[in-house]
């Protein structure tokens, strides 16, 4: 196959065609044999174009024609482009069999072009040129139109290698060699001894051999680095494989220690609520609640059978756990649930306590259980003045609940102070405080439903009630305050219809 390029000047594009096939052929006489062709570099050089300089036939319906040869075979990096005119003269299989364990052997990609005179090309460095610029290979470099003189024509990796054989037998092959830049001589020298090399085989008349000689000599005389891309490539995946994995394995040892020290604070939890929960439990075994000897239905003997009752009952279960394992060893790891169950066992064991506790100061005489007495009494007293704050509240005095609110506080504050003094009384015994206790209870469940009523009608009238008032009239304190602060509201589990079981 060859790919033909006319010159025809009657038409304008031809024209320009060959005007720069033209200017690319100057100087192609470097590295070609034999030496003659290449003119002599002190002198100008030519202005005329370089072809066509003369039609081979004037009876050839290719007058005026350039033809240039299309890759006709290939072996890995080895591509030979013979035209139809060097076909006869060339045995391309042969040539393809001799030099394909060279080729394989190094790294540079070799365009080989054999031509026979006459044409219209001007010598092998023109061949070489227009395979370059008009051939089917790639191995014009891509940026070519900048820098082609400067740095030349031929791409990174590709050698391309021009072999123009005589009209007669006999007369001088010519050879031209352009490498691509990147690419190095084996040694010094070693472009001159590819321009020799098959001299011998051409003289003979052997343009096989010699073609052969010359692309051996080609692959052994020239290198071009090795191509990196797939090595790039792979380092390239190898490195984001090993970033990959040093991301997931920090990523992982940080959940990994995460995970390690949540798990060794969920032990620490475990083991602070058990201790609660296994003092709780003693507390609970050794004071059963007292028997007060009140009527049946009165309030508070209905709260003191429910605390035994619940009691014994967590005695009882702590008696199964135990046999069920006796002297049950610390676990080595405590999930969240387990936690949790925890959390609401000691809660549970420690309302209880603290319910049995305010039992025992409530039945004992009022002066021995100052502390328990006095924390029912601030309690209320801190209420009324939320309600007296209430009060002074933009718009408070004008609702319904007024009145009801300024009676209770009048009244609450003179009442507390006599059941106060009587607490205080040394005449005052153990039989009078469960009277005590079940008025001041009394008092208690009617404040509490005159503040209820007050934050009822504030919001129905839109009254805007500052959020810390608002939810210490609501009773919304945490159960741990409840048990410091409230020991109305503890006892209040225990009662008749509180939903405590």
């Amino acid at each position: 196959m060859n790919r033909t390029c006319r010159t025809d000047l009657k038409y304008p594009g031809k024209l320009l065609l060959a005007g720069l096939f033209a200017a690319l052929g100057l100087g192609l006489g470097l590295g070609a044999v034999p030496a003659q062709a290449a003119g002599d570099p002190t002198q100008p050089e030519a202005t005329a174009p370089v072809y066509p300089s003369a039609t081979p036939n004037e009876d050839s319906a290719d007058d005026g024609t350039v033809l240039i040869p299309s890759v006709t075979s290939q072996e890995g990096n080895f591509y030979l482009a013979v035209t139809d005119a060097a076909l006869d003269e060339v045995d391309s299989e042969s040539i393809m069999d001799q030099v394909r364990q060279a080729v394989g052997e190094q790294d540079a990609k070799i365009l080989l072009g054999v031509d026979q005179e006459p044409n219209n090309l001007k010598g092998a460095g023109q061949l070489v040129r227009g395979m370059l610029m008009f051939g089917d290979s790639d191995a014009l470099s891509d940026d070519w139109l900048e820098n082609g003189k400067t740095l030349g024509y031929v791409g990174e990796g590709w050698i391309a290698v021009g072999v123009m054989l005589p009209q007669d037998a006999g007369d001088p092959v010519e050879i031209a060699v352009d490498p691509g830049r990147d690419v190095r001589e084996s040694a010094p020298g070693s472009r001159e001894r590819i321009l020799e090399a098959g001299q011998g085989e051409f003289a003979a008349g052997d343009y096989t051999a010699g073609i052969t000689a010359v692309a051996l000599a080609t692959t052994q005389q020239l290198q071009a680095p090795p191509d990196r891309t797939l090595s790039k490539a792979i380092a390239l995946g190898a490195l984001g494989a090993a970033i990959a994995f040093l991301l997931a394995w920090a990523w992982r040892a940080k959940r990994r220690k995460a995970g390690q020290a949540a798990a060794a604070d969920r032990i620490k939890q475990a083991e602070l609520l058990e201790s609660r929960i296994q003092q709780a439990s003693n507390y609970l075994g050794r004071k059963p609640v007292p028997d007060l000897g009140l009527p049946g239905e009165s309030r508070l003997a209905q709260v003191m059978a429910e605390l035994e009752r619940q009691r014994a009952g967590s005695q009882l279960g702590a008696r199964r756990a135990l046999d069920t394992d006796p002297g049950s060893p610390q676990q080595e790891q405590v999930s969240e649930a387990q936690l949790d169950q925890l959390r609401n066992r000691e809660h549970e064991l420690s309302l209880l306590r603290g319910a049995v506790q305010l039992a025992h100061a409530y039945t004992a005489r009022p002066r021995d259980a100052g502390e328990a007495w006095n924390r029912i009494f601030e309690y209320h007293r801190e209420r009324l003045e939320d309600l007296a704050l209430f009060l002074d509240l933009p718009g408070a005095g004008q609702l319904g609940c007024a009145q009801a609110a300024r009676t209770v506080i009048i009244t609450h504050t003179d009442e507390l102070q006599l059941l106060r003094t009587r607490v205080g009384r040394r005449g005052t015994g153990a039989e009078d405080s469960p009277g005590i206790l079940e008025r001041l209870w009394e008092l208690r469940d009617e404040l509490d439903s005159v503040l209820r009523d007050a934050l009822g009608q504030a919001g129905q009238a839109r009254l805007k009630v500052p959020q810390g008032l608002g939810e210490r009239m609501a009773g919304k304190q945490p159960a741990a305050d409840a048990l410091e602060n409230d020991p109305i509201a503890v006892l209040r589990n225990f009662a008749p219809g509180s939903g405590t079981r």
